[in-house]
């Protein structure tokens, strides 16, 4: 292992950083131009970054054993000048591919903990099938965890079934990696769960049951276990639920799904347009802020105006509580269109979860209607 890591190191300085003028400077440049890195980025600042990004595999409970970097990310690194997650395009095991498929919901751990506490039993035992083997020790033997030396107990006293393996991430290239392939499996999980829904959604919308649509939502989509995976920011949750709704509306013809509609002074969320109905629903989505902020955004920003020739719009103000994982609050506002193609904007509806967790129309005083 001590060889391992002084011949890597070795390849380092010698092909590159002994040779400044040839590979470091143009690397250095390239990353100023390129990806944003600041003017006085040094040759020390770039070595730290290669180390946060590439380095960090660890195979022995020995606490003076070196880390690993992964050889083949570093040469691509120099080779496309840039910073890249190149392990996922060749680090993702059929197994560990297949599982996340068939069980999402058993990946559900908090993976931006530092470590990971594991027995030392469940961690050497051998399972009798591929489909049995416990998610740590698979995630292990998938190179997408490594173990943490610091993590281990010095006490030979200790009891030998205490919990005294400790495994994190190698580096942040495996843990974004990791990121980019649950994301993708939970695209296709949000398609299968909307297309469940799909016509029972469609009925809320078009006969404006919208106490039922909002808990179709919120407890479809939101309460699946695929939601612990979403980072607690508005783009986060705004792709889960355009995905969402793309699945509801797969098979519909007449309705279409987008996402970042430009306007004339900004992007709206998600907007769904039923052409058969002549109707357009305009979402605007707040992390941790008002639904009238929200609906206050659709008026600043002209969103709704896209939609002129519509018959009617509707326009929805979602509010995501990031510590409750769901929407909490919701406000529609319903224009219709006269003859005289004049909108007539109808009074706003406000909603709120109740004491047992279902949405009800409440006034503007927050009490029940």
């Amino acid at each position: 292992m001590q060889r391992c890591w002084a011949i890597q190191k070795r390849i380092l300085r010698n092909c590159f950083f002994d040779d400044k003028q040839l590979y470091i400077n143009e690397v250095i440049t390239s990353l100023q131009e390129n990806w944003g890195k600041s003017e006085n980025y040094t040759d020390e600042q770039l070595k730290q970054a290669l180390k946060d990004y590439y380095n960090g595999y660890c195979f022995s409970r020995n606490k003076r054993t070196r880390r690993m970097y992964n050889p083949d990310s570093i040469l691509k690194f120099f080779r496309d000048r840039a910073f890249g997650n190149y392990w996922s395009n060749s680090g993702n095991p059929a197994i560990l591919l297949k599982q996340i498929k068939n069980n999402i919901d058993r990946f559900t751990i908090p993976w931006d903990n530092s470590s990971f506490a594991i027995n030392q039993l469940e961690f050497e035992i051998l399972a009798s099938s591929l489909n049995e083997i416990a998610l740590f020790p698979l995630m292990y033997q998938t190179g997408y965890l490594t173990l943490e030396p610091n993590g281990f107990k010095d006490d030979k006293r200790a009891d030998k079934n205490a919990t005294d393996y400790y495994l994190k991430f190698p580096n942040q290239e495996v843990q974004s990696a990791l990121k980019l392939t649950l994301s993708r499996f939970i695209i296709q999980k949000q398609q299968e769960t909307g297309r469940a829904y799909s016509a029972s959604i469609l009925d809320a919308l078009r006969n404006e049951k919208w106490c039922g649509c909002l808990n179709l939502i919120k407890g479809a989509f939101l309460a699946k276990a695929v939601y612990h995976f979403l980072d607690k920011i508005e783009r986060s949750f705004q792709g889960a639920l355009y995905s969402f709704l793309n699945g509801v509306f797969h098979t519909t013809q007449d309705m279409q799904v987008n996402a970042e509609l430009a306007s004339e002074s900004g992007r709206l969320d998600i907007a769904l347009e039923d052409k058969l109905h002549q109707t357009a629903y305009i979402f605007e989505l707040k992390v941790g802020k008002s639904v009238s902020e929200a609906l206050q955004q659709i008026y600043d920003k002209d969103y709704s105006m896209t939609f002129n020739t519509c018959y009617k719009k509707v326009c929805v103000a979602l509010k995501y509580d990031p510590v409750r994982l769901n929407i909490t609050e919701a406000a529609i506002e319903v224009h219709k269109r006269d003859e005289q193609h004049t909108f007539e904007v109808m009074p706003r509806k406000n909603f709120a979860v109740n004491a047992v967790g279902y949405f009800q129309e409440v006034g503007s005083q927050g009490m029940e209607v």
